[in-house]
C-alpha cells in the first residue's frame, strides 16, 4: 500500500497543476505573425502592438482575427511591404494612334 502514495501524490499534483490558469502578458509569435493575449488588448492599441512586433522583422502587420472571434485574443500576420507604390485606381492614358493608321503612297493618276 505504501507504493501507491508517491504515485497518488504525483497524480494529484499533476491534476492540480493542469487546473491553474496562466496569465499571458506578452505577444506570442515570430516573423510570420502572432497572438496578442486578451489582457494586453484592454490597455493598448491592437494595431500598434501588432505593428511593433512585425516591425522587428521589417514587415507590416495585418490583423486576421479579432478578440470576439477568438475568445479574447487577437491574431495577426506579418506580411512583406508592398514593392510598388499604392494604386490610385486610375489607369495611365492609352497611347494615341496617329489618324489614318499607316501612311499610304499617293496614287498615280
Amino acid at each position: 500500500m505504501n507504493g501507491f502514495r508517491p504515485i497518488l501524490f504525483v497524480l494529484v499534483a499533476a491534476a492540480l497543476g493542469a487546473c491553474t490558469t496562466v496569465t499571458r502578458n506578452e505577444i506570442e509569435g515570430n516573423n510570420t505573425g502572432g497572438v496578442i493575449p486578451g489582457p494586453m488588448i484592454k490597455g493598448g492599441n491592437v494595431a500598434s502592438l501588432a505593428g511593433a512586433h512585425c516591425a522587428k522583422y521589417g514587415t507590416n502587420a495585418r490583423i486576421t482575427f479579432e478578440a470576439t472571434q477568438t475568445g479574447g485574443d487577437v491574431v495577426f500576420v506579418c506580411e512583406a511591404p508592398a514593392l510598388s507604390a499604392p494604386s490610385t485606381g486610375k489607369q495611365a492614358p492609352a497611347k494615341q494612334q496617329p489618324p489614318g493608321g499607316t501612311k499610304q503612297a499617293p496614287r498615280a493618276g
